[in-house]
């Protein structure tokens, strides 16, 4: 009897080690959430170890940048109003940078488990550009990110903006906020007939929903009527940042 005990007991132990070391090895970043309406708890898994690479061939790439330098580029640079005359050919975001924000992406879906069910989840990417930096200056200092600042050189240039976005039922990706569960049905852009407000710094509020004002947590900060949305901007522009190291 003692020794079957003692077997059972050696079994439950190396399972348990087993287990331990293929949860480790397949969910290398995990975060443990409970699912509302299963009352059960799922896992964050980055390993994607059976899938392929994404790749290019350089002619391609190579084609693409070329083509963007002669055609876009150059008549941002040489236009008759509006000029840009060294405007940006490229952003860089640190690795960490942009695994922290899918991360916390995928982190706030899951706490809204019943309203993120079945739909998919992906990110938009604007093309933008940084405002004057009075404006920006302003601004800089209103944003959440304790790491977010303005780049007086950055002034005018082409950047980038990514938003989260979340299918609707007609199949369409509307951008929302992972943080503000009122958004989950997305939210659509400002006012179209006054786009050109916007250039004359006339900013208005975004619809979120049912709520224009969400209340979110940032850093253990309750950010409250502040309009505040998961997004990521403040890559490395070049020019005017080095262009060494450009391989295209």
């Amino acid at each position: 009897m003692r020794s079957q005990t003692l077997k059972l007991f050696t079994i439950i132990i190396v399972t348990a080690i087993i287990t331990a070391f293929l949860t480790h090895y397949l969910c290398k970043k995990k975060d443990q959430v409970v699912i509302p309406d299963k009352d059960r708890s799922t896992t964050i898994c980055m390993d994607y170890d059976v899938e392929p690479p994404a790749m290019l061939t350089t002619e391609l790439v190579k084609s693409m940048v070329v083509k963007y330098d002669s055609v876009q580029l150059n008549n941002i640079q040489s236009a008759t109003t509006n000029a840009v005359p060294r405007d940006a050919r490229a952003i860089w975001f640190d690795l960490e940078t942009l695994k922290k924000f899918m991360y916390h992406i995928e982190h706030n879906v899951s706490k809204n488990y019943t309203l993120s069910r079945n739909k998919k989840i992906g990110v938009r990417i604007y093309y933008a550009a940084y405002p004057k930096n009075q404006k920006m200056k302003e601004m800089a200092s209103s944003q959440a990110d304790p790491n977010f600042s303005y780049n007086p050189n950055y002034e005018n240039l082409h950047t980038l903006v990514m938003i989260p976005t979340i299918t609707g039922e007609d199949g369409i990706n509307y951008d929302f906020n992972p943080l503000d569960a009122t958004t989950y049905s997305g939210f659509v852009n400002m006012d179209k007939k006054n786009i050109y407000s916007f250039i004359n710094s006339n900013y208005s509020i975004l619809s979120l929903g049912t709520s224009s004002n969400p209340t979110a947590t940032v850093n253990g900060t309750s950010q409250s009527g502040t309009n505040n949305i998961s997004a990521r901007n403040h890559g490395m522009l070049s020019p005017p940042d080095a262009i060494n190291g450009f391989g295209f």
